[in-house]
């Protein structure tokens, strides 16, 4: 049968009558990042898909109208490049990379795509390894520059080391003032899970005078017109150019809260619980810290050399006489 059709196949060629069958074309890339946005949207936390929302935002100007089939290698470095172009970071530009070849990852695998081109482009290098930090000095000028609105949030970085998203989820269900504890949730911890951790008298005092009537569902940190804060890059980074404070982002709080605590001779392992870091290399990053504490720890040496017995002193002077 098989040669029988082959046969007739030949003969349809022959006469001209014969065609492949017609291939459907490539999806669009805005088509297919929309099916993508709602299985990630149905699959992963909230602040993963705002991440994974603004990625796309940034991808939709330059490849909209594009086939999957057509974005190649070489067009995703002409977009790298205009990115750069446009003053966004090393870091920024990745994170959308990232987004673009788990998309290319997801369409192979819906079989609405036969390659990641991707795979064949080279993301910048990061420094994983920032620990910028804020002196008294800095911190307390940043203070007195912040808005009475973010004043609170910056104190509660600063005292718990959450990160930016961690502590935007925050509800006052997630505030225990009885038992002087702060939560984040499972669902919006980077590492998935939950982490309590004590407060300090400056954040419980802080939060309090900041509930009044609130109620357990609403919000933690809103801004002046009492909506949640969402967005602080902006708010913050006029606070800290009123300081006079230069390269401090957000995340740099909570290095601070890090950094303070291992200066201080807290052990890194409470550090890591502290941090919620999933593996004990994160935490080694803030032993890495400032000259004039090095200059304390290594002043140590001095204090127990003048503790050395003077025997030592004595058996010295003792040989020097017999070899004289």
């Amino acid at each position: 049968m098989a040669k029988e059709v082959l046969a007739r196949k030949r003969a349809e060629a022959a006469e001209g009558r014969y065609s492949t069958p017609a291939k459907k074309p490539s999806p669009l890339f805005e088509d297919i990042a929309a099916e993508y946005l709602q299985y990630y949207q149905a699959n992963r936390r909230p602040r993963s898909v705002e991440r994974h929302q603004m990625a796309f935002q940034a991808l939709k100007p330059f490849f909209a109208g594009h086939r999957l089939a057509d974005i190649s290698p070489f067009l995703i470095e002409k977009y790298k490049r205009s990115r750069k172009e446009q003053g966004r970071s090393e870091v920024t530009i990745n994170r959308e990379l990232a987004f673009l070849k788990n998309l290319f990852t997801m369409a192979m695998t819906w079989g609405k795509a036969s390659e990641n081109p991707v795979k064949q482009v080279r993301f910048f290098r990061e420094d994983n390894g920032r620990t910028r930090f804020l002196t008294d000095e800095e911190e307390a000028r940043l203070l007195a520059c912040c808005s009475p609105s973010l004043r609170p949030l910056v104190i509660t970085a600063l005292h718990t080391g959450f990160r930016k998203s961690e502590l935007l989820s925050l509800t006052w269900q997630d505030v225990d003032f009885q038992r002087r504890m702060i939560t984040v949730r499972a669902s919006y911890a980077k590492n998935g899970e939950t982490r309590s951790i004590p407060m300090t008298v400056t954040v419980t005092t802080t939060l309090r005078a900041l509930k009044g009537e609130g109620e357990p569902s609403v919000s933690v940190f809103r801004t002046h017109e009492g909506t949640p804060y969402r967005h602080i890059a902006k708010v913050f980074g006029a606070a800290c150019r009123r300081a006079g404070l230069t390269d401090v982002t957000f995340h740099d709080l909570r290095h601070t809260f890090a950094s303070r605590l291992v200066m201080a001779g807290v052990d890194l392992p409470t550090v890591q619980a502290l941090m919620g870091h999933k593996t004990i290399a994160m935490t080694m990053r803030y032993t890495h810290l400032a000259p004039g504490h090095k200059r304390t720890a290594i002043a140590v040496l001095d204090r127990v050399q003048e503790k050395v017995p003077a025997i030592f002193t004595t058996e010295r002077e003792e040989t020097g006489r017999k070899s004289s």
